[in-house]
């Protein structure tokens, strides 16, 4: 199922996985090492305020991989990028403080990470259990008025959802108001555009 309308650039798709699975998602990267996610441009903090751990490729984790393949597999159809398929980790993030959050960036063309041509945000948490920290795109922020924010926000908050997009889409997570909110990030890689 794809977004409101075929002018804008991600995907949406419910259910993917299920509440417990999100849990042992969130089990599987609460058991690796955790990092600070913060780094910044002028200061700390000013880009992104988060916590991270990565999710390998094992036995323990494939069938996180295989579900994702599939949503990959339906994503393209779409926008028909050459994909090689998954060469990094799977990133487990956590805003869990007030004000945490990830600021206006993109995840590929540049920056030492131009493969990544598909990226994959997993709704992990049940929306009840925080405020905030909401995956937003330009056109989400600027264009969607308060009916269509809304469904956009009933859809992408949904536990276990995929929002699947191409990397060089701008986007942002905004700052937590309460609780946490655990989500988990993936890229698909390919050949360097030309």
């Amino acid at each position: 199922m794809t977004a409101r309308s075929t002018e804008v650039n991600f995907s949406i798709h419910p259910r993917v996985f299920g509440p417990r699975q999100c849990g042992r998602i969130i089990r599987l990267g609460d058991s690796g090492q955790q990092q600070g996610g913060i780094e910044g441009l002028a200061e700390p903090g000013t880009l992104r305020d988060s916590e991270v751990t990565w999710i390998g490729r094992d036995p323990d984790s494939d069938w996180i991989h295989r579900r994702l393949e599939a949503v990959v597999e339906r994503s393209n159809r779409r926008w028909n990028l050459d994909l090689d398929g998954f060469s990094e980790d799977l990133q487990l993030t956590t805003y869990n403080r007030v004000g945490t959050h990830y600021t206006w960036h993109h995840d590929g063309l540049d920056d030492g990470v131009e493969h990544r041509k598909l990226s994959l945000v997993i709704q992990l948490s049940d929306p009840v259990a925080y405020e905030g920290a909401e995956l937003e795109f330009l056109e989400v922020a600027e264009d969607y008025d308060d009916s269509q924010r809304s469904d956009y926000l009933r859809r992408t908050r949904s536990q276990g959802t995929v929002i699947a997009f191409p990397s060089f889409e701008y986007h942002r997570v905004t700052p937590l108001l309460r609780g946490r909110r655990h989500s988990l990030v993936a890229w698909v890689a390919g050949p360097p555009f030309r």
